[in-house]
């Protein structure tokens, strides 16, 4: 039951090719949701545009699918969402069973989750892998 469910965790796009450099650095709009999915969901809510390197070179108006790996998308969005709750969570329990200080413990957690936030967010910048690739 679960190798059955490794398969259908790919959901399938289209997209335009809106820019493409020297360098295979393509820029995508996605105009439409999911072709095989008939639910509501973020991608059919309005167009976004997305980046990602390609081995093909594509010209500008073309129509591309895209493959977006949900397991992976779930993995980074449980980091970067989660991650900083947790941190800011463990920060305000250390603080108060420490000081027992309401404000301090208030003032602390608003500092973790934003410094962890920030860390983030450099983090994220420069990860490598993308769930999301062209399907040639």
């Amino acid at each position: 039951m679960l190798k059955n469910n490794i398969h259908n965790c790919q959901k399938v796009i289209s997209a335009k090719v809106e820019s493409c450099d020297n360098k295979n650095k393509i820029t995508l709009l996605i105009d439409a949701g999911c072709e095989s999915c008939t639910s509501s969901c973020i991608m059919s809510a309005a167009s976004k545009k997305i980046t990602i390197h390609s081995s093909k070179k594509y010209n500008t108006g073309d129509t591309v699918s895209l493959i977006i790996d949900e397991k992976y998308m779930l993995k980074l969005s449980l980091i970067l969402y989660g991650l900083p709750l947790f941190i800011m969570f463990a920060v305000s329990l250390i603080i108060d069973t420490v000081f027992h200080n309401d404000t301090l413990t208030a003032i602390s957690a608003a500092l973790s989750l934003i410094i962890s936030w920030v860390i983030l967010k450099y983090i994220s910048k420069n990860i490598n892998k993308s769930p999301v690739r062209i399907l040639e």
